[in-house]
């Protein structure tokens, strides 16, 4: 089983048996994993997806349990998914925007990535002082956007609840 992933490893448990003999699933097992594996397909040539956002998605389209870990296993064994390239390119998206490392750990936990491999991942890309650029560089490009208001205390005041 991978690490973390509470399904059988790709050609376990879904149709290969330990002597390497094939078990056919039914017509209608193998209907809808294609059309399973279609709608993985779609929902990540818009962006990547995290394994758990996407397994959500799927059970979310009301596909069963045991086709949606059949397409993840999939999805896996062809590199469609891949947690590591997501989380690291959340992170950098995220950074670039103006997040801070808080702002973008609760991102992750929302989409399915909370745990050691995360806030490994999360320390890493934050150097030291990189955090505090960051929220100079986002409290700069916000006051620009305060000018309009007249009072000076409200600027300030609107700044620090941003």
């Amino acid at each position: 089983m991978p690490a973390g992933s509470g399904r059988p490893a790709a050609g376990t448990g879904g149709g290969a048996e330990e002597d390497g003999t094939v078990q056919r699933m039914g017509h209608e097992d193998e209907s809808a994993g294609r059309v399973a594996l279609a709608a993985a397909q779609r929902i990540l040539s818009a962006r990547d997806h995290s394994v758990a956002e996407l397994a959500r998605k799927l059970k979310r389209r009301g596909f069963a349990e045991d086709v949606v870990g059949a397409v993840m296993d999939e999805c896996l064994r062809l590199g469609y998914l891949d947690d590591r390239r997501w989380m690291d390119q959340t992170i950098d998206r995220l950074k670039r925007k103006g997040c801070g490392s808080r702002r973008i750990r609760v991102e992750l936990a929302q989409r399915g990535m909370a745990g050691a491999d995360a806030e490994a991942r999360l320390r890493e890309s934050f150097s030291s002082g990189e955090e505090l650029a960051v929220a100079l560089a986002t409290a700069r490009r916000k006051w620009k956007t305060l000018q309009a208001e007249a009072d000076p205390r409200k600027r300030v005041q609107r700044l620090q609840r941003f």
